[in-house]
């Protein structure tokens, strides 16, 4: 075992990585959560942006509203409310695992009475009067632009909305919209015809924002949006002067492989944001340039999703091009089958190392701008060497969190390292700062060791815990040449060390379900959350007087719901991604 070959743990260690003893009486206190923040958000960034869905690749196309909506578009979302296809049948058997009152409502005469309530108004207009005549069912919104980071001028870029109601009667729809504008009372409403069509307007910029809101209604469309030119745009590309969302061929050929029948539709252009977000957060803050150069040309450049009901669940697809030069890679982790079967939630992705790296560097890189790359410097003189090298050894990482048979919760991180000796010795300089921060009149620390079949677990005890948090009073970990594994309490990091693959989250057949529904084992990387189990564990802790209300009213309609689940794999220069909502 690796642990054999380390050297015996003291209460005051010695500096580490050759670090002067003179650091060691200087050492500022601020160091300690300093490098924990890091180091934690290193980790949580490597564990979980790596999070993504698996899609299935059949065709489908986009609603009428996609040909009025810019190329350009940093997002798009449209809603088929009137269920296409399959979708009003495997709806209904998906409200069918609900109370009775949900089919009732959502799929009957009963939901126009419900919309006609919210609808009137006293000028006697309703839903079923007003609006269902004409609506066909469609809706859909879109971004063109994406919003400044500039704190000091957030108007300055603010993005332009676009919103859009299919039509299926003009005459019914106009009557509708013109009767809302002559009785709505607003003063200042101008008019402008362009393309044939006459444009609505009334300034907005009393609320504070830089905008008219404007509208026309087209032959298949109601147009609102945020000004008159807007409008127009969205008139010109549709008639053809301008390329159109639904002539993009990244929106064409993501929409080729999703299903035909789905009740909603999402496109991303997600490189047109990343690339607004690092203009302008190296704008707004230059030293952050590390920081702003991790979102270059890392991800998907463009985003096409679905969702639709399936019987027993929603299932949410997305399929996105990646950029060239990507390392991902499918693969089973096998870490599944390294944790407890009890877990309620468990998120894996790979290589966690290399992204969790590169994220301290660019985040010191910003302190040692802001801060002084002197005190940067004694950080990393405290440590000994630079503080990316605490994450860097991570490989295939995965985080979980769960209620074991002692009724107490626990967190755990188990990681196949790419280096057991460098894990090690990270680990160990780590609690040694634990313990110097304690001899130094920091939280109350107690390093303690044991022998577990042959591999040494470190217990950190920490003093004057809340009561609450007693769970977490201690934290342990071990290493062993194929794992690292950290966990709170007592008992988790044992458990991890003895797990038998019937008893750990692999072995459980919802757990198997979950995974095989979004693709199966090998993959980018995995999400689970036991939603069942974590109403059972919170049900019984809930205050008396919120349990009656709870009991009553919430806890039929959360009954039903089972997990959530969602993985992603690459296809060739393709991310392919599903999750799927389960009920029971």
């Amino acid at each position: 075992m690796i642990q054999d070959t380390l050297p015996p743990q003291t209460p005051q260690p010695e500096p580490m990585g050759g670090a002067s003893p003179a650091i060691r009486g200087s050492r500022p206190g601020w160091i300690l959560p300093a490098v924990a923040a890091v180091v934690l958000l290193a980790i949580v960034i490597g564990v979980v942006a790596g999070i993504a869905l698996n899609a299935r690749q059949t065709g489908g196309s986009a609603s009428a509203a996609a040909g009025y909506v810019p190329a350009d578009a940093t997002m798009y979302a449209e809603f088929r409310l009137d269920l296409p296809g399959d979708q009003r049948a495997n709806f209904e058997t998906f409200l069918g695992h609900f109370p009775d009152d949900a089919a009732s409502t959502l799929l009957t005469a009963k939901l126009d009475e419900l919309l006609d309530g919210p609808a009137a108004d006293p000028s006697g207009m309703r839903y079923t009067t007003d609006v269902k005549p004409w609506f066909d069912g469609t809706a859909a919104v879109a971004m063109v632009g994406y919003p400044s980071m500039d704190p000091a001028n957030p108007l300055a870029s603010m993005p332009k909305m676009l919103v859009m109601l299919g039509v299926k009667d003009q005459a019914a729809a106009t009557a509708a919209v013109d009767r809302v504008r002559t009785e709505s009372g607003m003063s200042g409403i101008t008019s402008t015809t362009h393309a044939g069509a006459t444009i609505w307007s009334v300034d907005a910029s009393g609320s504070g924002v830089p905008y008219q809101f404007s509208w026309t209604v087209t032959a298949d469309q109601v147009l609102m949006g945020t000004g008159t030119d807007l409008i127009a745009q969205a008139l010109d590309v549709h008639g053809g002067s301008g390329a159109s969302l639904a002539s993009r061929q990244e929106f064409r050929d993501g929409l080729s492989r999703l299903p035909a029948d789905r009740v909603a539709t999402v496109s991303i252009d997600s490189a047109q944001i990343l690339e607004e977000m690092r203009t302008s957060l190296a704008s707004a803050a230059p030293g952050a340039s590390g920081i702003a150069d991790l979102l270059d040309g890392k991800g998907p450049t463009f985003v096409v999703g679905s969702a639709r009901f399936e019987g027993d669940r929603l299932v949410m697809d997305e399929t996105s091009t990646l950029p060239s030069g990507t390392e991902l890679q499918n693969r089973d982790s096998g870490l599944a089958s390294a944790v407890p079967g009890d877990a309620l939630f468990f998120a894996e992705s790979h290589d966690v190392g290399k992204g969790a790296a590169a994220a301290i560097d660019a985040v010191m890189q910003t302190l040692g701008t802001s801060l002084g790359s002197d005190q940067v410097g004694q950080i990393e003189s405290a440590l000994g060497t630079d503080l990316s090298s605490f994450v860097s050894w991570m490989g295939d990482s995965a985080l979980v969190v769960g209620k074991g048979g002692d009724g107490n919760p626990y967190v755990g991180l188990v990681v196949t390292p790419t280096d057991a000796d460098q894990a090690s010795l990270r680990l160990n300089q780590l609690q040694g700062l634990l313990q110097l921060g304690s001899s130094s009149g920091g939280p109350s620390v107690n390093v303690s060791d044991a022998d577990h079949n042959g591999t040494r677990i470190t217990t950190i005890a920490f003093g004057d815990v809340p009561a609450a948090m007693s769970w977490a009073a201690s934290v342990q970990y071990a290493v062993t040449d194929d794992r690292v594994i950290i966990g709170t309490g007592t008992s988790f990091v044992s458990r991890v060390l003895d797990m038998s693959a019937a008893d750990s989250l692999a072995g459980q057949s919802r757990f198997k379900a979950a995974r095989d529904a979004v693709g199966g084992a090998s993959n980018t990387s995995l999400f689970w959350i036991d939603l069942a189990g974590i109403r059972a564990a919170v049900e019984p802790v809930l205050p008396a007087d919120a349990r009656s209300t709870y009991d009553a009213q919430v806890s039929k309609w959360l009954a039903p719901i089972d997990y959530l689940a969602a993985a992603s794999r690459v296809d060739g220069s393709r991310l392919e991604g599903r999750s799927v909502l389960v009920v029971k």
